[in-house]
Order: C-alpha cells, then structure tokens, then sequence
C-alpha cells in the first residue's frame, strides 16, 4: 500500500454539503439577469469555476458572467455560505488524520475569501496545514492552477506522498495533471461512472474510507 503524508480534500461536495447555498445563490443572480434554467443545469453548476459553467451552459459573453458573478459573491457573502454542513464523519476523519501526523490542506476552486470564510465559520481552521482557494479573477481557479498552489504552500518535495480527496471530474483531472493521486469519494456530489470514466485512483465511500486508506 503507498503512503500518503499529505491529503488535500476539495471543499464543497467533499467536506462540506454547500449546495443548497450555492444554488440559492445562482438562482438569485440568473433571476436577476432574467436567464432561464433548469434544476439540471442548476446541478452541474455546483463544483466547476463558475466563468466555465456560466459559459458552458448559457453561452454567455465574458462581460455577463461577470456581473453574474458580482450578483452570485454578493448573495454568497452576506449569508449564502452559511447554508451548508459539514458532511457526516468528516470532522472524525480529519481529526484522525491530523493526529496521525499527516499534513493536510483545502485546495478549491471556490474563491479564497469564501473558502476561508467557510472554514473559520465552521471552526475546521484547526485541521488543515494550508488553505488554498481560487483567486478572485480567472487567473487561477482552475483546480490545476489550485493544487500546485497547495504543493507549493506545503513545501512538497515527493509527489507520490500526495493523495487529493474530491468528488468531481475537476478533481481528478487537476490531480492527475499535477502528477497526484485522487480518491473519488461518493458521499459527494459525483457518481461511479464520472469516476470510472476519468481515472479515479481510488473510489470511496466514506470519510471513515479515506482514514482506512491512509493510515490503514
């Protein structure tokens, strides 16, 4: 079995349920900008960089998607984000984790001023060794752009120690392109088949199967 002595875990799908936020949010800018959707299209909104989603499923011009955005933040920060949890187990698993000596680090494509309102307001602060978000304009917000960010932060030197935790397609690619293993997890927002089909190193369950995989 490898050993993994750092694990950076996506944000929403992963450690927290952020989706009744994020989509009460969406609805309220594309209201507002009276665009129609659909709760599909509202579903695939949540996990991409939103100027891919925005383009990718209405067809916008850059300078719409960005007053959509400004409409999103605005809802988002004064009190969108507090309408998540944090998934069942997952507090249990990075307190283990942690206690096992194992460095561990957000690495979202959420900008990094709501990642680090999320996690003080979710008190996870304590857990993670570096926190790393997207920026606020589109220089860096691809997950890619967003994990070598965190091996940087973490000093990483071995690759192969690196394990990252996601439940998106995004995860898997960014990972693999920085030469990371990935677990999909399940308890998220993706599925088996989305797994399969981009190369999921591991597929898990639960946050009890991620501590199983890396401390054994």
């Amino acid at each position: 079995m490898k050993q993994y002595d750092y694990v950076l875990f996506d944000l929403d799908g992963t450690v927290t349920d952020s989706k009744p936020g994020i989509i009460n949010c969406i609805t309220y800018a594309l209201d507002k900008k009276g665009i129609s959707y659909t709760p599909d299209v509202l579903d695939k909104m949540v996990g991409p960089p939103f100027r891919v989603s925005m383009k990718e499923f209405f067809g916008l011009e850059l300078d719409e998607i960005e007053e959509l955005i400004d409409l999103y933040r605005g809802m988002y920060e004064a009190d969108g984000w507090r309408a998540c949890e944090i998934y069942p187990g997952v507090t249990d698993m990075l307190d283990r984790l942690k206690k096992a000596g194992k460095k561990l680090a957000i690495a979202t494509s959420k900008p990094i001023k709501f990642t680090s309102i999320m996690i003080d307001g979710l008190n996870l602060r304590p857990y993670f060794d570096f926190v790393g978000g997207a920026s606020t304009d589109a220089s860096k917000e691809n997950k890619q752009d967003v994990i070598e960010l965190v091996l940087d932060g973490l000093s990483v030197k071995d690759r192969t120690k690196v394990l990252m935790v996601g439940d998106r397609l995004y995860d898997i690619v960014g990972a693999h392109a920085c030469s990371v293993d990935v677990a999909a997890e399940l308890w998220g927002y993706g599925n088996r088949e989305e797994f399969e089909e981009y190369g999921a190193d591991y597929i898990l369950q639960t946050p009890q199967d991620v501590v199983d995989l890396v401390i054994g």
